[in-house]
């Protein structure tokens, strides 16, 4: 058996990973949650008999360590992969220099990005290390943002979500300082971009459509981002597709990637 344990699962882009997962009944896939009691949309597949569910909450070190102790008994020990997909836009949408910003919120904003999207990622892969280090892939990923990327940054002029954007950084250098310290043993770790994905789709046959409002916004953002790619068809990648790209990324990368911010395509084409 293969094991994969999947953070930020209950829904969106983890869930997917875990469907898509599952479908092999030769891995053994661990959902990662904070709440299993509200996680609804997980119910469609946490009664598979290769899913489990785990509680606990990225940002805190006990319950880490407790979800550690938990999937530990799960897979006797040893973990595979992990695919650190939790984190996510804490407040705002906001630019640094803004004359309409309130510094004060400001700064809750930034240290609220730092410890969801960057802090996050080492309490989640020191927990899990120990069964990391038994295992056979020795695969860390951790889910990042091309909003994270300084050159994305310069060729796009993107100046939005810029509190997100410098969490995301850290992450992507936090992959790096991993990549180096872990590479005598034999680990990949890689921080992995799922492109811009429509995540409007809660479950099959439920959607939640965008206000005119938020289309006329994404569009502006849209004449950005088609700077970094003038081939895109400006069309978001649907949860099905971008998780399917990233799981061949996954299994496809060696110890020369290792460090690296990838894109679902393998590459730097992030759109």
């Amino acid at each position: 058996m293969t094991s994969y344990l999947v953070t930020g699962a209950s829904r969106g882009i983890g869930l997917e990973f875990i469907r898509q997962l599952s479908q092999d009944s030769k891995n053994t896939v661990i959902a990662l949650v904070r709440n299993a009691a509200k996680s609804v949309y997980l119910q469609e597949v946490s009664d598979l008999p290769n899913v489990h569910v785990v509680e606990g909450d990225v940002t805190s070190v006990e319950t880490m360590q407790k979800a550690a102790e938990e999937v530990a008994a799960i897979t006797g020990g040893s973990l595979d992969y992990i695919i650190e997909n939790a984190g996510g836009i804490y407040g705002s949408d906001t630019s640094l220099a803004d004359p309409s910003n309130d510094l004060a919120s400001l700064v809750n904003e930034l240290k609220g990005n730092f410890e969801l999207n960057a802090v996050s990622g080492v309490i989640t892969t020191n927990a899990f290390l120990p069964l990391l280090r038994k295992g056979k892939a020795k695969k860390i990923i951790l889910i990042s943002s091309a909003i994270g990327d300084i050159q994305f940054t310069r060729t796009t002029g993107f100046a939005g979500n810029a509190p997100y954007g410098v969490g995301k950084a850290a992450l992507n250098f936090i992959a790096q300082k991993y990549a180096v310290e872990l590479a005598d043993e034999g680990f990949v770790v890689l921080a992995l971009s799922p492109g811009l994905v429509d995540t409007s789709s809660t479950k099959e046959g439920e959607q939640t459509q965008p206000s005119e409002e938020d289309l006329k916004k994404f569009q502006a953002i849209f004449d950005q981002w088609v700077k970094s790619q003038p081939d895109w068809d400006r069309k978001p990648l649907t949860v099905q597709d971008s998780v399917s790209k990233q799981l061949k990324v996954i299994s496809a990368v060696g110890p020369n990637d290792s460090g690296k911010l990838l894109s679902q395509n393998g590459n730097t084409a992030w759109l």
